[in-house]
């Protein structure tokens, strides 16, 4: 026997993950109408638009602010380049968002969300019939037992799930390496579909017994107690599942403020900027303030924040969590190798390892 199963008891989803779906929703409600202006804003934004703002009387209706750029000069996103410069500032651009009024005369967000629901299908049918697998640099903060952790560096490589005729053709194989902060730096983690009983392969990594492997459950309290969520959730293709999955579910009406920005720039590539703002607080608002970046050319989600309402009036929002996925590479040509616990360049302690530390601690009462 080469490992102790660690199977603690299961959490409860965590919040974010509604949140995030929340969130997501209303992006998506917003891919056609930025289509409907990509040629206002391709002719450029220095042509001054008509001040005008349109509201829905309804609570239910989407309120899509045409504001004119200074009424937002003062808000800069900062907080991803900064987080970005302290991996790799050479290749990083800052990200100046530049607020402009990108729905045109006469538009109009989507009255229902069919349209919606099978662009989604579509978009989600394209990334699995033409993205094998993908490497990327996730930089990650999440308030974690109600304090806002430190932010989480890590990088992802990722061979999705392909079914073909039925059959399981290529399983879902996950490898992780944390790179900051100190306490998680050297952390590995393996994730194969049907190997080690479904269970994750992680090297523990950080200060402290940072060779430890161990064998935990991806869902269990081990393996979550530095994040919301599991390896098995992280990634593109998990994301667009979850977009989808909240569509269907949801009524198609968001009672929301829409700011949009262009400009915006993660890792030196062109994004628009979407900001989503709750007008009234109720008991189903896990957020006021949601900020997501879409990468132009791809059309993905490549950074996203939520901002809590402040604990009393007046006060300022508190930042929840934020992600950001940079250094994507979208055709990895990723092999076993990869995913293999014996990758010479992997750092977990081999199975005949594990067998000799067991056979000591077998030994141990014998010899004295």
């Amino acid at each position: 026997m080469s490992f102790r199963r660690l199977s603690p008891p299961q959490p409860q989803l965590a919040v974010p993950m509604r949140l995030l779906g929340q969130v997501f929703i209303c992006l998506v409600c917003l891919l056609a109408t930025i289509h409907l202006s990509a040629d206002d804003v391709k002719s450029g934004t220095n042509n001054p638009r008509p001040k005008t703002s349109e509201s829905k009387t309804s609570d239910n209706k989407p309120n899509v602010e045409r504001t004119p750029a200074k009424a937002l000069g003062s808000e800069k996103s900062t907080d991803v380049a900064e987080s970005l410069d302290a991996v790799d500032p050479e290749e990083t651009q800052a990200m100046n968002a530049k607020p402009i009024d990108m729905i045109g005369p006469g538009a109009r967000p989507p009255e229902s969300l069919e349209p919606l629901i099978e662009l989604a299908r579509r978009a989600k049918e394209k990334f699995e019939t033409t993205i094998d697998a993908y490497t990327c640099l996730i930089v990650k903060q999440e308030t974690i037992d109600g304090k806002l952790d430190s932010a989480q560096y890590l990088r992802l490589k990722v061979r999705d799930r392909r079914v073909q005729n039925g059959q399981l053709i290529q399983p879902l194989s996950i490898y992780a390496k944390f790179l900051k902060p100190e306490k998680v730096a050297g952390r590995e983690v393996l994730y194969v579909e049907n190997q080690l009983d479904g269970d994750l392969l992680v090297r523990r990594g950080g200060s402290r017994l940072p060779n430890l492997t161990l064998k935990l459950d991806p869902d269990g309290r081990l393996a979550r107690k530095d994040t919301n969520y599991s390896i098995t959730q992280t990634g593109i293709r998990p994301m667009l599942q979850q977009i989808l999955d909240r569509m269907e579910t949801q009524p198609a009406d968001c009672p929301i403020q829409i700011r949009l920005f262009a400009d915006a720039k993660v890792d030196g590539r062109s994004c628009q900027h979407i900001e989503i703002r709750q007008l009234k607080q109720t008991p189903q608002s896990d957020f006021q303030i949601a900020k997501v970046y879409i990468d132009d050319e791809w059309q993905l989600p490549v950074y996203f924040a939520s901002y809590a309402w402040p604990g009393a009036e007046g006060g300022e929002p508190v930042l929840q969590e934020q992600y950001v996925i940079t250094k994507i590479n979208l055709e990895a040509e990723l092999t076993d190798l990869d995913f293999d616990r014996a990758n010479p360049a992997y750092r977990f302690r081999t199975e005949d390892e594990e067998d000799e530390d067991e056979a000591k601690d077998d030994a141990a009462p014998l010899e004295k």
